[in-house]
């Protein structure tokens, strides 16, 4: 059963002594770039060309009064980190956050919100109790700090509960790029040796990222052992691919064929591609016959 999984991603960094701005974010929607702010920006972000109901005014209007909350939060995060780390007199030094919201097509949500310094778990939210977590105990003052404002908090917790996803919505419903669909190209190769045959199967172009590609044997039953399991990799173009491998004994090459299935929400059903050997009576029922 295929399954649509959007989500939307928001990276904050706050640095000093890099070659960076002094603060900058991106956000992304099902990997799609929808926004870039830094601080070293002279102008307003740029309004995308879809922006052209009053939704998606709101929308983009929440997103530039945040913009600047964030980076006065992030750097004086940063700045509390460098105190508290006695870190003072440090060349360089960076403060991250990451946000992520999943909406999946069975209504199911799920989010979180962490912060890092220098490469390092620091203070995370939950928000299930409204309160941050320190990592770290030089990460407890600016958690008081982030909790004293509690107008903030209770914002922050209700963004992360149901705003997020209704932001999901609106950019699946107005951004034309995220309406897009690309058929997935599979096809199987195999490379060979005395001891065993290692056939692959490369899915690529397809767009959203999501899929399911799953190996099935003679017996039509999922293959578990010997599954080399691969990423969902980016294409230059803005579309994916993956690859799923399965080793067979080389005993076994020649009695057995096997199937990958694949499942995306550009197509109906799925696509099927086979390797190996069919037995009489497997060619027999594949074509109807006895």
């Amino acid at each position: 059963m295929k399954e649509d999984i959007h989500s939307l991603n928001t990276i904050f960094v706050g640095s000093q002594g890099l070659d960076l701005p002094e603060y900058f974010q991106t956000t992304t929607v099902d990997d799609l770039p929808v926004l870039y702010y830094d601080s070293a920006m002279k102008s307003a972000v740029p309004v995308p060309d879809w922006i052209n109901s009053t939704t998606a005014q709101q929308l983009w209007s929440y997103f530039a009064s945040r913009a600047n909350f964030n980076k006065a939060a992030l750097i004086r995060g940063l700045k509390f980190a460098i105190q508290e780390f006695n870190l003072t007199g440090a060349s360089t030094n960076i403060y991250q956050a990451y946000g992520r919201c999943n909406l999946h097509s069975n209504g199911t949500t799920q989010a979180f919100l962490t912060h890092a310094f220098n490469g390092k778990d620091f203070l995370s939210l939950d928000i299930e109790t409204k309160t941050f977590i320190a990592t770290v105990p030089q990460a407890i003052p600016y958690k008081r700090l982030r909790e004293k404002n509690r107008v903030d908090l209770d914002f922050l917790v209700s963004a992360y509960e149901t705003l997020c996803f209704e932001i999901i919505n609106i950019f699946l419903q107005y951004d034309p790029r995220l309406r897009m669909k690309s058929v997935p190209e599979v096809r199987i190769f195999e490379k060979r040796n005395s001891a065993f045959t290692e056939i692959t199967c490369h899915v690529t172009g397809f767009y959203p990222r999501t899929v399911q590609v799953q190996w099935f044997g003679s017996d039509m039953q999922p293959v578990v052992e010997g599954v080399i399991e691969g990423e969902v990799l980016p294409n230059g173009d803005g579309s994916y691919q993956i690859r799923k491998s399965v080793v067979i004994p080389a005993e076994h090459t020649d009695i057995h064929h096997y199937s990958c299935v694949v499942q995306h929400s550009s197509i109906p059903g799925n696509i099927t591609e086979i390797w190996g050997k069919f037995t009489v009576a497997e060619t027999l029922a594949s074509t109807g016959r006895t």
